[in-house]
């Protein structure tokens, strides 16, 4: 469908003029932005709660994993020969043409998320037959959840032959943030006589994601129509390091992993963008 709408939209702009198009009509002009929609794979370094410290309720006597932090390693979900998708709306880019060939390029993403906690509330039970009662209201458990990556870097675009086609070569700094907050307010007193209640959380358990690197970037716009382009963007040559922290409790020391990810020609984009 996304082909099919693009070689109508050709279409309808051949037809529109018989005479041959100069190149400023279409190439990118000193003062120009532009901005797309990007698809593909993420650019985000965390995924899940997979970072996040068990809870210290599971030291109790009736759990069957202790209190424990994993020796987790921060990973580049950002790069992965499998699992890309076209289909996927990753972010957005804007772009300012400081000349017709040297453009300054900003683009990225956020997704913020907050679930505050709610108590536990022991139920109450009368009798054998549970003639009178009250429901337990079990606890909600706070989850909080952020991440962020941001991208700057510059593009220089080549001059050809071909009105409509903007090749280009550049540089791009990425910086990723990443966080997960858990704690879980329940008071446990539903054990058995001889054993203590326990409660789930002493405070806020969280991971922490900081990374960053540098990348060569190389792509081509294709413009369609004044205005209207179509585009495809790969780096052939990136650098990223990653930090993680995970806290298991306040008060606690936390702890630190990192890696580096080298990657050549990968994190392939498309591009459905405007100039104007």
């Amino acid at each position: 469908m996304l082909f099919v709408s693009l070689g109508a939209l050709y279409a309808q702009d051949a037809t529109t003029s018989t005479q041959e198009d100069k190149p400023s009509s279409f190439v990118p002009e000193a003062g120009d932005f532009s901005g797309a929609v990007l698809f593909g794979r993420g650019s985000f370094l965390s995924d899940g709660n997979l970072w996040v410290p068990s809870s210290a309720g599971s030291n109790s006597s009736t759990s069957q994993n202790p209190w424990a932090v994993q020796g987790h390693a921060p990973y580049n979900y950002t790069t992965d020969p499998n699992y890309n998708s076209v289909s996927n709306i990753v972010g957005a880019e804007m772009r300012y043409f400081a000349t017709s060939n040297i453009a300054v390029k900003l683009s990225g993403g956020a997704i913020i998320r907050n679930t505050p906690s709610q108590p536990n509330i022991p139920g109450l039970t009368d009798g054998p037959n549970n003639a009178v009662w009250i429901p337990a209201y079990q606890a909600v458990v706070a989850d909080n959840q952020a991440d962020i990556n941001v991208n700057l870097g510059g593009e220089y675009h080549f001059t050809t032959k071909y009105n409509r086609l903007s090749p280009y070569a550049g540089l791009t700094v990425p910086f990723y943030y990443g966080r997960r907050s858990l704690y879980d307010p329940t008071i446990n007193d539903d054990v058995a006589p001889t054993d203590p209640g326990y409660i789930v959380d002493v405070g806020v358990r969280h991971a922490e994601l900081v990374g960053f690197g540098v990348q060569a970037v190389a792509g081509v716009d294709y413009y369609l129509m004044e205005g209207f382009y179509f585009g495809f963007e790969i780096k052939p040559v990136s650098y990223q390091y990653a930090r993680l922290e995970q806290f298991p409790a306040p008060g606690l020391p936390s702890l630190q992993s990192n890696n580096t990810t080298f990657s050549f020609f990968s994190q392939t984009f498309l591009k459905i963008g405007f100039r104007f």
